[in-house]
């Protein structure tokens, strides 16, 4: 169930598309998910491309080196396995602007927007929060050293081949514990999704644990 931001002269049109009204949430909502690609204009009005992410993801933590303190560090990225990748068809000259995942984890360092009390969580649990990068001079959300507080770049720790995410074996999958989040509804998100060939490997080798934040 994935729920929309309608506005209020559009209400016949998205009702006509065989979308149903909450009246407790007050919002329109799609029941079923291979419907989705028909609101594609009410779900990419701030996108040119999203994903939806559908029942679960994961929260993956790893270790690595801290550049600046040389001490080991957990770093978290997030992982995702039932979701649709939706694409503004007129921006991208496709005339099929919806694919579903293949069933598989692949691994992105970012899911966004994500709810207050997961952020809260993940801030004090793995210092992943808001931080200034001096290297690309931004701030953006992202992994400190637990020792330092020194900012974790995401470069070196999602691109290069010796990242905790980068999965080449049984044994790279091994070293990560998976954590899975429920969601109580399908969400939009924008994410930063990698695709690797060892990818399988991750459902079928990882430790997993269901998540529940208080």
């Amino acid at each position: 169930m994935l729920y929309l931001d309608v506005p209020y002269h559009e209400k016949d049109e998205v009702k006509s598309l065989g979308a149903w009204w909450d009246s407790s949430k007050k919002k329109w909502y799609v029941k079923d998910g291979k419907d989705y690609f028909k609101f594609s204009k009410w779900i990419l009005k701030d996108y040119e491309e999203a994903y939806i992410l559908c029942d679960h993801f994961y929260i993956i933590v790893g270790s690595r080196q801290c550049y600046k303190c040389k001490k080991q560090t957990d770093v978290i990225a997030f992982g995702v396995e039932k979701y649709c990748t939706l694409i503004d068809g007129k921006v991208y000259d496709e005339e099929q602007n919806y694919e579903w995942s293949d069933g598989d984890i692949h691994i992105t360092s970012m899911i966004t927007p994500i709810n207050k009390e997961l952020q809260d969580y993940l801030s004090q649990k793995y210092n992943y929060h808001l931080g200034y990068s001096y290297t690309v001079k931004v701030s953006y959300t992202a992994n400190h050293c637990s020792n330092c507080k020194a900012l974790q770049g995401h470069f070196f720790l999602y691109e290069e081949v010796d990242s905790p995410f980068f999965i080449d074996s049984i044994e790279s999958v091994k070293a990560l514990k998976l954590y899975k989040v429920r969601l109580e509804h399908d969400i939009v998100v924008d994410a930063d999704i990698c695709w690797g060939s060892e990818d399988g490997l991750i459902k079928k080798y990882a430790e997993i644990q269901e998540l529940l934040i208080k």
